[in-house]
């Protein structure tokens, strides 16, 4: 490629023209028609109609024009990788869902790194919003393998959905597990109070349920021959998993360890019969 430089875009040399990385001196061949789906290169193009391509002599010339871009040649082939290949959204299970659900096959989801950097440029450059939705399911979608920083970067960015994913993927491990590095990565104090909100309201409502549960609901099930004995059982198990709870707790699973413990103690199966009709999700679908 020669070493003619520009002066102004020359839009009307042809429909290709090179764009530049400064720092690396690497060179793309761009198509104009694709570059205008970019309000920045858009806006670019409309207010330098007219103007000739220059060579280092200051001289008009008829060679394609080249414009020199202030970004790392792996910053240009991320945004015109972008602008000629937008990404499709990732798929879903429930496509009809309120909560999409996500298949995390292996290439189906744009890896949590450098999703950051594609929405920099997007936004840099005024990439569509078509474009800007795509990776934004993107990011939602990485909420289950990267909780923590997807909500850091939601919440840095205003992104109240996509934190809202994050934040149900962070129930487990309790909080104070994680180090004082994991944690800085959260922008500010009000939205790691958030967090800190959230898990105290799922533990007071799974201990609210819990703790207003009978064994014998309006008298179902009841066995008058080992009704003191399976009550008080059931009383002494959740009372003690009171004590226990963290926000992602799995309650109707704990639980449901008495059923084993009634049909081993005495042949009478009706209380069996009563735990185990109570739905594995029935305790943490009250809450959510």
């Amino acid at each position: 490629m020669s070493n003619d430089q520009i002066s102004s875009a020359d839009t009307t040399s042809g429909t290709h023209f090179h764009v530049r990385s400064l720092p690396d001196g690497t060179a793309f061949q761009v198509s104009r028609h694709a570059l205008e789906a970019c309000e920045v290169f858009k806006d670019m193009f409309a207010c330098c109609e007219g103007f000739e391509l220059v060579d280092d002599k200051d001289e008009p010339g008829s060679q394609e024009a080249v414009l020199d871009l202030d970004e790392t040649e792996h910053a240009l082939a991320t945004l015109f990788r972008l602008i000629q290949h937008p990404p499709a959204p990732p798929p879903t299970e429930n496509s009809e869902g309120t909560r999409p659900r996500f298949k995390l096959d292996a290439g189906s989801v744009i890896p949590f790194p450098i999703l950051p950097f594609m929405l920099h440029l997007a936004d840099k450059y005024g990439l569509s919003e078509t474009i800007i939705r795509s990776l934004h399911l993107h990011m939602q979608s990485n909420a289950a393998i990267n909780p923590l920083p997807v909500y850091a970067y939601a919440t840095a960015h205003d992104l109240p959905k996509i934190a809202a994913e994050a934040s149900a993927y962070l129930l487990h491990p309790p909080l104070s597990s994680y180090t004082k590095e994991d944690i800085q990565i959260i922008p500010t104090v009000t939205a790691y109070h958030e967090l800190l909100r959230l898990h105290e309201y799922r533990k007071s409502r799974l201990r609210e349920i819990l703790l207003n549960e009978d064994l014998f609901p309006h008298g179902y099930g009841t066995c008058s021959t080992h009704k003191q004995w399976a009550t008080q059982l059931w009383e002494q198990k959740r009372v003690y998993l009171a004590t226990q709870l963290e926000a992602a707790t799995d309650i109707a699973g704990e639980m449901h360890e008495l059923a084993w413990q009634f049909s081993m103690q005495y042949k009478c199966r009706r209380v069996a019969r009563t735990v185990d009709y109570v739905p594995q999700d029935y305790w943490l679908g009250t809450v959510q």
